[in-house]
């Protein structure tokens, strides 16, 4: 999965690029705003029912045939009735036809995640499958904004490659599905649909509070800001969200195996976290110091044209959301699989409805900066509840040990990073991660069971 990712991100970020040089901070903006509106519909449709049933799959698989039948037809009924609305919003609000279009296009997503099976893949851990039909998906739309969308006039084919590569890569999950389990049935089916309500509401909200907070700066800045300001916004967001993504792999990997360990002694849960937490964390933190070091020769290495000026600075301070939110994320993970889901909704959906106003504030005191600050704000006081609810479950991870350790070989990396900036950047990323690892190492904090972790074999 981190294989596919690192492809998908790669592809992604390139066609983000390409577009930005090719169409400019305006238009660009304007793809931005329809994508993240339909961006949050589709959380609506898939996250909190695919995250329940893949648990649900992972301790009983022999539900897989009647719990895919009941999924396609919940998802299928809200991605219908969020499309007309969607269809029917953008009629009345959106002044021109090519404004309406691309939201429609891009409405078409809710579709193709209506029709995704994925949660049957993950729920019984086949992460091959999933990391190919990324792949797919990603290849195609890139390869079709590459060759085609290369004038401002095919801006319409943004969405369309998008749809068409996320239809390519269902198609392929679909071929193994049904060769395996044969035609589903979707039927709403009366008890298996409250059990489903009963166990997964929980879930629900925590999933869609997740996503709101994840990508509420984003909806300030198309609410408030003008189109330029959003294409501006939107590329550092993405370079920061990319980090992020690894995070919530490593989640979705080790979810089944959580899942498992809630009817065995608090202890092996605890273990299995303590060991995703030490493994994110040599990671991702020395990729946010390294990045805040590092933002403007970063940023100017990709020779963005005029309109794009303070992208380093968004950059250095959006990128911290990549730990922040990992780590409070993988927090109601854990509360999720040892059925203590409700025990940490409550901060979740308190910490989404404070996101609004506090990105909201601050976006209009300090601009842009102001944004991306405010969800980091939101991030500290998740990973501080998460941490509090955990250790009322006595499962809480020894967070001293696990960021510490990542913490003091970070601070070796800056002076490295500094004297090697006036280089090259790739220079200096490489001289500052060298840098990291053996302080890393001298401390202790570099062990033989987290480079198999991470190869997969932990």
């Amino acid at each position: 999965m981190t294989a596919a990712e690192l492809v998908c991100r790669a592809a992604t970020f390139l066609v983000t690029l390409a577009l930005a040089r090719r169409l400019g901070s305006e238009l660009c903006g304007r793809l931005e705003f329809a994508f993240g509106v339909v961006v949050w519909l589709t959380m609506l449709v898939r996250d909190g029912l695919e995250v329940i049933a893949a648990r649900e799959i992972a301790r009983h698989p022999r539900l897989i045939r009647p719990l895919v039948g009941l999924i396609l037809a919940v998802k299928g009924a809200l991605a219908a009735g969020l499309y007309a609305g969607l269809v029917g919003a953008g009629a009345l609000s959106l002044s021109t036809g090519t404004e309406r279009a691309t939201l429609a296009l891009y409405g078409l997503l809710l579709a193709t995640t209506a029709l995704g099976v994925d949660f049957v893949f993950r729920g019984t851990e086949r992460m091959g499958l999933l990391a190919a039909s990324l792949v797919l998906r990603s290849a195609v739309y890139a390869l079709g904004v590459a060759f085609w969308v290369v004038r401002p006039d095919r801006l319409l084919w943004v969405p369309a490659f998008l749809v068409f590569g996320e239809l390519c890569g269902i198609a392929l999950v679909w071929a193994v599905y049904l060769r395996r389990y044969g035609p589903p049935r979707p039927a709403f089916g009366g008890l298996a649909l409250g059990v489903l309500i009963k166990r997964g509401r929980s879930v629900y909200v925590i999933q869609i509070a997740q996503t709101v907070v994840v990508s509420v700066d984003l909806l300030v800045v198309n609410l408030v800001f003008p189109y330029r300001a959003i294409g501006l916004y939107s590329l550092p967001h993405r370079m920061a969200t990319v980090a992020l993504t690894f995070g919530l792999i490593l989640q979705q990997v080790i979810f089944p195996a959580l899942a498992r360990s809630w009817r065995g002694r608090p202890d092996a849960a605890r273990l299995a976290l303590d060991a995703s937490v030490r493994v994110l964390m040599i990671g991702l933190v020395p990729l946010a110091v390294g990045a805040t070091v590092l933002a403007g020769p970063l940023v100017r290495l990709l020779h963005l044209p005029a309109g794009y000026d303070g992208a380093g600075a968004l950059l250095a301070l959006g990128i911290w959301r990549a730990p922040l939110l990992t780590l409070a994320y993988l927090y109601q993970t854990a509360l999720i699989a040892l059925n203590r889901e409700s025990a940490g909704a409550g901060l979740l959906v308190g910490g989404a409805i404070g996101a609004g106003p506090v990105v909201a504030t601050l976006g209009w005191a300090f601009g842009l900066s102001g944004a991306a600050a405010g969800v980091i704000v939101i991030g500290l006081a998740l990973v501080g509840a998460g941490y509090w609810r955990l250790a009322r479950e006595r499962r809480q991870p020894a967070w001293h040990h696990h960021l510490g350790l990542p913490l003091l070989a970070s601070a070796a990396m800056i002076p490295a990073c500094l004297a090697l900036r006036h280089t090259h950047v790739l220079i200096a990323v490489l001289g500052g991660a060298l840098a990291y690892l053996l302080a890393l190492a001298a401390l202790g904090g570099l062990r033989r069971q987290d480079i198999e972790a991470l190869l997969g074999r932990g």
